[in-house]
């Protein structure tokens, strides 16, 4: 089977990054932090590709490098917060983390397997007893970065932020936060670690299209399998092999063959190692088009999924994505400028646009004109007495279906019939609010 040119070139770059998760339990005796579980990680950009981002290959790329790097910075010497970035898009396409500056969230999200990051809560996978008294604040994370050609030793390794997103509906998929963001991206990008995008969601899926695997086998048997801490501790204290590496970059062919709404299956030559949890599936153009959840086993009752390799499509991780995002843009924003974000994504509109949230938070179909009549007539109740309220309000009306039914007798220009209905009326409004002031008209009660 013969490899793209473009799958050859993935093949060749840092695709995936290698995941470790110590823990340290004083009630299991522990007085250092040891290792749980690895399997594979990688990362996605938060903000969409630049302009600039499309050439990075020229012969003068690095001269548009340092001309883009002056420009940042001299935007940084004159405002507290960088300029975004990005096509120009409908405000309901924008990311949510995209509404706050880059430097107050993440730039990128680490993706990886829930099971790995946080094995304590998968029972059906690991039912040990001693593994439900891990929790996540015993928990510490890391990454490291291996050259497939030269994995002998790490190139760097990076710490993580404690908080880990768990999918909300139980789905083997979980984010996760570089420590010191700015500085490791720096090193990262240094060391041309990819930013995964995901694939484009106007293209459509193809049975038997080539698919890219990357990531890790992991040469040791993870703690968490283990039916005894204790022993698997021992076990590995007692292992003097020459050869002490645990993470060996590993990159596979595969096909398209089966699918669900919400799984897709490829075929491989060979089934994948375990470390491959959590790794990055990239389709032929490169774009990541999903998430490895898992292996089926080659002893499967149906053979057209045995020994496939189970991962979460694009548009999955992109909901879960969009999941997260909201739920930290929550966190970072104070709660009535949260509410204007949530309205400007539904409504497509900064303020609202063609829809108005009712008391119960439902939407409604108010137009412009009517919503600035309605808000108006709130601003009129405010300042006025109820008398004066309801004369200016009653002209007010009068004058509106005035225009309205002109519009639909005789048609024409909706500015100039507003300023001929409103020089007719406004002779009367003066009258009655004359009359009212000289006490000589007198209003009912509301």
């Amino acid at each position: 089977m013969r490899l793209t040119r473009t799958l050859l070139d993935k093949a060749r770059s840092l695709k995936s990054l290698a995941l470790s998760v110590h823990f340290k339990q004083p009630e299991l005796g522990m007085k250092e932090y040891e290792i749980l579980s690895r399997a594979t990680a990688y990362l996605v950009a938060v903000d969409p590709p630049s302009e600039d981002d499309d050439d990075e290959s020229g012969p003068y790329s690095h001269l548009k490098r340092s001309e883009k790097q002056r420009e940042e910075r001299l935007f940084q010497n004159l405002h507290k917060y960088s300029q975004p970035t990005g096509p120009g898009r409908q405000i309901m396409d924008l990311g949510w983390l995209e509404f706050v500056p880059r430097e107050v969230r993440p730039q990128v999200h680490i993706v990886a397997s829930s099971h790995v990051l946080a094995p304590y809560l998968w029972q059906d996978y690991y039912p040990q007893e001693w593994l439900k008294r891990v929790r996540a604040e015993h928990c510490t994370y890391s990454l490291e970065v291996f050259d497939p050609n030269k994995p002998q030793e790490a190139l760097a390794k990076l710490a993580l932020n404690r908080d880990v997103f768990h999918h909300p509906e139980g789905r083997d998929i979980a984010l996760i936060h570089l420590q010191e963001e700015h500085s490791s991206l720096k090193l990262l990008r240094r060391l041309g670690v990819a930013m995964h995008r995901l694939r484009d969601p106007d293209k459509l899926y193809q049975k038997g299209e080539d698919l890219l695997f990357d990531g890790f086998v992991v040469s040791e048997r993870n703690v968490a399998d283990s039916e005894s801490f204790r022993a698997a501790a021992s076990k590995q204290n007692n292992n003097h092999n020459e050869d002490t590496r645990v993470f060996y970059p590993y990159t596979e062919q595969g096909k398209l063959a089966f699918h669900t709404n919400d799984r897709f299956f490829a075929t491989t030559p060979e089934p994948l190692p375990e470390g491959l949890c959590g790794a990055p599936v990239l389709d032929q153009d490169g774009e990541l088009c999903g998430t490895v959840e898992g292996i089926v086993p080659v002893t499967h009752k149906d053979q057209r999924l045995a020994g496939s390799a189970a991962f979460l499509p694009s548009y999955i991780v992109q909901s879960f994505i969009d999941y997260v995002e909201r739920g930290l843009l929550q966190q970072i924003m104070p709660k009535d400028l949260f509410d204007l974000v949530v309205t400007a994504k539904k409504t497509n509109s900064i303020g609202g646009g063609f829809f108005k949230k009712d008391k119960d938070g439902k939407y409604t179909g108010l137009t412009d004109v009517e919503e600035a009549y309605d808000s108006a007539l709130d601003t009129l109740q405010k300042r006025y007495t109820p008398e004066e309220y309801q004369a200016i309000s009653k002209t007010i009306e009068d004058e509106r279906k005035e225009v309205l039914e002109i519009m639909d007798k005789e048609g024409g220009e909706l500015d100039e019939i507003i300023a001929r209905v409103r020089a007719k009326t406004l002779q009367i409004r003066e009258m009655v609010m004359d009359q009212y002031q000289k006490g000589k008209i007198k209003f009912p009660s509301k």
